[in-house]
């Protein structure tokens, strides 16, 4: 009779199984702080997944899912090695014969362990997406930086052109007062240019793992390279495939459905609660598949116009710095000339910088659109959880 309860705890046990979601932690730290690094992208991604405790309790909770794997398989062994009471007991007291005959259990153990490799996965896709979001974050902040910087070289080129101009009585007092408070705004705006940007590298320590203070230098760039031609059918079959979560559902549908089954066999008639229950389940696992199978597609399509509509827009941006470029270079010309006022001049520089800005700034939003495309039709970046 002992052993004949302890294989009823145990079919119950596994007939409630669940998948365990994970809590998140810092990484460790390495580097000194007092030296500067220099870290490509690849280095960056490579440091963070390596030194990410995240990574290790993924590896321990794999670890512990394969022994819970091994258990659950020696139950499902024990119970086919039972002696007919014993199954008989189970069969009418817990679980009709079906759920074993029809390799629920057998599917729901196996489905357990492959969560736990998925969520392994998951976490190094989190990791990388979050490693290379906050490197192009921080390249946009150093570009920020440096295009405030050159603001304020031509600025104070313009303030030392304007002294001159004014030691010649070419231009008055007030205009050199004008050119000297432009040199004070674009001061601020450097220096909250720097401030954002040492904000950001705090940041981006932080996604690493790294000490908040730890001096670094990005040895990659931010630029526009035209991606491969991507036809938006084939990518959303792709991400149909690969999407951990959606093969999840689609087993926990399956499984849903094959419970029902079971329940039928011991409960023939639909005005029984268990019946009208798994019933039930099985309309609630068909809506759950076809919400995580939209969400995947609307996923790649919201990536893709993204994409898309990012690349568009850069061209004009780059015209917009050509054409804002020019007329800089005539706009101070002509006030080297007498022919304008320093007030022309300051408005044509910060024209100028903005539309540096506004491409930067697109040419960041085209590379994070490309990255969550990347990632839109993968194995996906959000750990599997809930009950089956």
């Amino acid at each position: 009779m002992k052993r004949l309860l302890s294989l009823a705890l145990v079919a119950v046990m596994l007939f409630s199984m669940s998948i365990i979601t994970y809590a998140e932690d810092d990484a460790v730290k390495e580097f000194d702080p007092n030296k500067e690094i220099e870290l490509n992208l690849k280095q960056a991604t490579e440091y963070a997944l390596k030194n990410s405790k995240d990574m290790k309790i993924q590896d321990l909770e794999m670890k512990r899912a394969e022994l819970k794997y091994d258990q659950d398989r020696k139950i499902l062994r024990d119970y086919n090695g039972a002696s007919g009471e014993e199954q008989d007991f189970i069969n009418s007291e817990i679980l009709p014969k079906e759920y074993f005959d029809l390799g629920i259990l057998d599917r729901q153990t196996k489905l357990s362990k492959q969560i736990s490799i998925w969520n392994k996965e998951i976490k190094e896709n989190e990791i990388k997406y979050n490693v290379e979001k906050a490197y192009f974050d921080l390249l946009q902040s150093e570009k920020d930086m440096e295009i405030a910087k050159e603001g304020l070289e031509l600025a104070n080129r313009q303030y030392e052109q304007s002294k001159k101009m004014y030691e010649l009585g070419t231009i008055s007092h007030q205009q050199l007062l004008s050119v000297e408070l432009a040199v004070s705004q674009a001061q601020s705006g450097f220096d909250m240019a720097t401030m954002g940007y040492e904000l950001q590298k705090m940041s981006f320590n932080n996604t690493l793992g790294l000490s908040l203070v730890q001096k670094i230098k990005l040895t990659d760039k931010i630029e526009y390279k035209k991606h491969d031609e991507i036809k938006l059918d084939e990518a959303i079959e792709t991400a149909n495939e690969n999407s951990a979560i959606l093969k999840a559902a689609k087993e926990g549908y399956e499984l849903s459905e094959l419970t029902f089954k079971a329940v039928k066999a011991k409960y023939s008639t639909p005005n029984q609660y268990k019946y009208r229950e798994q019933e039930i389940a099985v309309e609630q696992a068909a809506k759950s598949l076809d919400t995580v199978k939209n969400g995947v597609e609307m996923s790649v399509r919201s990536a893709y116009h993204s994409l898309i509509t990012a690349e568009k827009q850069i061209k004009t941006y780059e015209k917009a710095v050509e054409n804002a470029q020019k007329a800089y270079e005539l706009t101070e010309l002509s006030y080297n000339l007498g022919q304008n006022t320093s007030n022309d001049v300051t408005k044509a520089r910060i024209d100028l910088m903005d539309a540096k800005k506004n491409l930067s700034k697109q040419v960041h939003a085209y590379n994070l659109a490309l990255l969550d495309f990347k990632y839109s039709i993968g194995l996906g970046k959000n750990a599997i959880g809930g009950a089956l």
